[in-house]
């Protein structure tokens, strides 16, 4: 299992804002990012009827077994996924080791300008992951940074009983 996933609400915003924007740009439906363990960390878009918790968790699985078939290829790990239907597609990107971006669209969105889109956005994620990633690192060097530090068991046993 991971560490906890942590995003500090300058960067949720940031995120927030780059999803809008891609979804704008690209006319999709909706667009999301999910974690490797398949929790949804933002949206945008038409959500209403789509179980995002259920959607993220197949995503991350199916992520999960293409760079299984990846590995078993003896090539590297996929970096884009494209499942097309009739009426919808899904393309789903890795982001990070941990992060993967989802964009749901119709048959009026060209899937190139989608790629492209999807590109432009990807350079900005990575960017707002490392400043969370420097942000986490400094903050691991500030004693008292962690919201549990100082608390022993006996003090856990004390408030929850044992």
């Amino acid at each position: 299992m991971q560490e906890n996933f942590i995003i500090y609400n300058e960067e949720y915003v940031l995120i927030k804002e780059i999803l809008r924007k891609l979804k704008s740009n690209t006319s999709g439906k909706a667009v999301f990012i999910t974690d490797s363990e398949g929790h949804c960390i933002a949206s945008s878009g038409e959500m209403d009827d789509i179980n995002l918790n259920s959607i993220s968790s197949l995503i991350a699985g199916s992520v999960a077994a293409i760079n299984s078939i990846a590995q078993m290829l003896k090539i590297d790990n996929f970096t884009a996924v494209l499942n097309e239907s009739a009426k919808e597609s899904l393309h789903i990107s890795l982001v990070n080791d941990r992060t993967m971006l989802v964009v749901i669209f119709d048959n009026t969105s060209n899937l190139g300008l989608v790629r492209f889109r999807v590109r432009s956005a990807m350079d900005e994620l990575i960017k707002v992951f490392e400043t969370i990633n420097k942000k986490l690192k400094a903050s691991e060097k500030i004693p008292g940074s962690s919201p549990f530090e100082g608390v022993s068991d006996e003090d856990i046993d004390r408030i929850f009983g044992d």
